[in-house]
């Protein structure tokens, strides 16, 4: 073996090495192998191109949407890797196309496809050189911006947004095309993680869909008012099953009209607009991880059109702080009758909050009260009942904000449990009523206590500088012994609270 070919075949045993190790750029000089071995070079360049083009085309399928020809959500996967080992901080946006849904049952898959083709050439004409552009859904998009700030990269969205809406406004496309987004500023050398990108954005995405939503032409009609002009949900059975369901959030949605009524507590920790809010399936939609939303769409889906009566799921939903809580969803359809509209009733549980604590007061809820309610009745003791309602919580609500609702709340539990003096179990019922059970005490003492309570139970709260005074009511039971089922004994009590005289406090109207 002469030297030339001995160097000849080290040469093609380092570009076989190279080659293994993952080295895409390899080459082989053929001109500078022997006559011996140029055949077998050449064959061996012609067998790594090809494997060349099979993986590009393989992961081109891996990480490539189809029909965007954008990367998808293995690609934003892959390039959020690298952004993370170069540590430099970037801005994204989470984009989800406005009424996807409604396009492709309306108007058929082929326009819903030209409507997703749509908005993504206005976003990627908006892009600055080195932005990239992510389909990781149906209807989603992630904008990764390494050098637009957060505010610059929202004005973009929302002239690209404006001019969208502007192009296929007034019968100049099928129905108006708009998108819906959050931008949130990240930096993983400050410790940012990728759920915490992910769950900025996506808030921020929905809260906007919520406060942005674009009226399509179809939806100008009497059946689509505005809750105000629509009768409002069944209050009584609303009232029943808060009492008598083992949830926190109890929920009716009128699906003839949108309408729904939500409990306080459901306002509170998932920020929902109101207690009786429009459009509410998609409003609790827009709060359900990214992940899980399909297949919960899809399930109420099949209620909405009257397919399934019963609906049942787990599934994770974005609270307030912004963390994804686990919930429990039990839902039943109620058909039309000829005096009541379609229905959907149901509750929910969310899996991550202790059962029996009222979050704002740290007292008991409905259900710890209606459970020791239950074992005095069990054995057969006499018990002593004082109820409590704050009235003009509602108007606090509407003229301070909820948090402003939640502070009278806490102060007058705070209160309570002074004048109670810890001869008995505290306990906030439903709404703006506690009640406090004495069950070692005579009619006399309990009495005296309830005075009490009516004296100072109405002390100021400061709304910066603004004294409110909340009015108050107090009633009093007593019962030789619990023979009766608790929902029995509060409704008692409710009926007590709505006769007893007012103690005035500040004037809201």
């Amino acid at each position: 073996m002469n030297e030339s070919y001995r160097l000849g075949e080290q040469s093609i045993i380092a570009y076989l090495q190279r080659l293994a190790n993952g080295v895409s750029t390899a080459e082989l000089d053929v001109a500078a192998l022997p006559t011996e071995l140029c055949a077998i070079g050449e064959q061996l360049q012609k067998t790594f191109a090809i494997l060349q083009q099979e993986r590009e085309l393989l992961e081109r399928g891996a990480y490539i949407d189809s029909l965007t020809n954008l990367g998808n959500r293995a690609g934003l996967h892959r390039y959020a890797e690298l952004l993370w080992h170069k540590g430099t901080p970037f801005t994204c946006a989470y984009i989800d196309i406005d009424r996807l849904k409604h396009c492709n049952d309306t108007f058929g898959h082929t326009e819903g496809n030209r409507y997703i083709l749509g908005i993504c050439r206005a976003l990627t004409e908006t892009m600055e050189p080195n932005d990239l552009l992510f389909r990781i859904g149906g209807d989603e998009f992630v904008l990764v911006s390494p050098t637009t700030d957060e505010a610059e990269l929202e004005q973009r969205l929302e002239r690209t947004r404006t001019d969208l809406i502007e192009a296929t406004s007034g019968g100049k496309a099928p129905m108006i095309a708009s998108f819906s987004f959050g931008c949130s500023r990240v930096d993983p050398l400050a410790g940012d993680t990728r759920r915490q990108m992910t769950m900025d954005a996506d808030r921020t995405m929905y809260r906007y869909k919520l406060m942005h939503r674009v009226q399509q032409p179809k939806e100008n009609d009497a059946s689509m008012r505005p809750i105000a002009d629509q009768p409002p949900c069944n209050d009584r059975v609303f009232q029943a099953i808060s009492m008598s369901s083992e949830t926190r959030y109890p929920f009716i949605l009128n699906l003839d009209t949108g309408e729904s009524q939500w409990s306080i507590n459901a306002v509170r920790d998932f920020d929902l607009p109101s207690q009786h809010p429009y459009n509410s399936l998609d409003m609790w939609l827009a709060r359900v991880h990214p992940e899980d939303r399909d297949n919960v769409r899809s399930e109420l889906d099949m209620v909405v059109n009257g397919a399934w009566h019963f609906h049942y799921m787990q599934y994770r939903v974005m609270n307030t702080a912004g963390k994804y809580a686990l919930c429990e969803c039990t839902g039943y359809r109620l058909d039309s009758t000829e005096t009541e509209p379609n229905m959907y009733v149901g509750i929910i549980i969310n899996r991550s909050l202790a059962d029996t604590t009222d979050s704002v007061t740290g007292l008991g809820d409905i259900h710890a009260l209606v459970n020791a309610i239950g074992e005095m009745r069990r054995v057969a003791r006499k018990a002593g009942l004082v109820a409590i309602k704050i009235d003009d919580i509602a108007k606090v609500n509407a003229r301070f904000g909820f948090d402003a609702g939640d502070r009278v709340l806490a102060e007058s539990a705070a209160c309570l449990m002074d004048c109670s003096r810890g001869k008995g179990r505290l306990f906030r019922s439903t709404g703006p009523m506690f009640v406090a059970l004495f069950d070692d005490l005579d009619p006399e003492e309990t009495d005296a206590i309830a005075e009490e309570i009516e004296r100072f139970l109405g002390s100021p709260v400061l709304f910066g500088s603004f004294e409110y005074q909340p009015p108050i009511r107090v009633a009093t039971l007593h019962l030789d012994a619990v023979d009766r089922q608790p929902v029995s004994i509060l409704n008692e009590l409710k009926a007590l609270l709505e006769e007893a005289p007012q103690v005035p406090g500040t004037k809201l109207d």
